[in-house]
């Protein structure tokens, strides 16, 4: 079975994030994330890729690319990811990023999520028919759009140091 990409596995991850208060924490935290540590542990995985989130009128899509030579990677966080969800469900607590947090907490209230696997990785949509619900959808991508160009920046200006 082909791996799910990042944007399936938080989708059925995040369904326990509302649990984990998002109060007074990072948007991303790929360094102390629960969930997004899984990623980090792949060397050049976070290099290799790109997840770029776009408003729609009524939700977000999130376009995931993996590039070639990354993919085994790619199913290798998706396990590791797997792997804490399952003691998630089982009731550890565990620590989640804003991101991951505030995911979980829109799966709850039921929006709704489409995947579609690429042959370079995965588009998802997260969508609603209500009005609220859609702002709701349109505020977490903005921030996450904003959070990602910070967090990018900073990467950036690292590698020149």
């Amino acid at each position: 079975m082909k791996a799910l990409r990042i944007g399936l596995l938080l989708a059925m991850v995040v369904a326990v994030a509302a649990f984990v208060v998002a109060e007074d924490k990072p948007w991303l935290d790929l360094e102390n994330c629960t969930m997004c540590t899984g990623m980090m542990a792949q060397e050049g995985l976070m290099d290799n890729m790109t997840w770029d989130h776009y408003l729609t009128k009524n939700g977000m899509m999130t376009v995931t690319t993996i590039a070639d030579g990354y993919q085994e990677k790619y199913e290798a966080s998706h396990k590791t990811m797997m792997k804490t969800m399952e003691k998630m469900k089982a009731g550890e607590e565990m620590y989640l990023c804003g991101f991951c947090t505030r995911h979980g907490e829109l799966a709850q209230a039921g929006v709704n999520k489409e995947h579609f696997s690429t042959k370079a990785g995965e588009v998802s949509l997260m969508t609603s028919t209500d009005k609220k619900q859609v702002e709701e959808i349109h505020a977490f991508a903005q921030k996450t759009i904003d959070e990602l160009a910070k967090f990018m920046a900073a990467e950036s200006e690292a590698k020149t140091e």
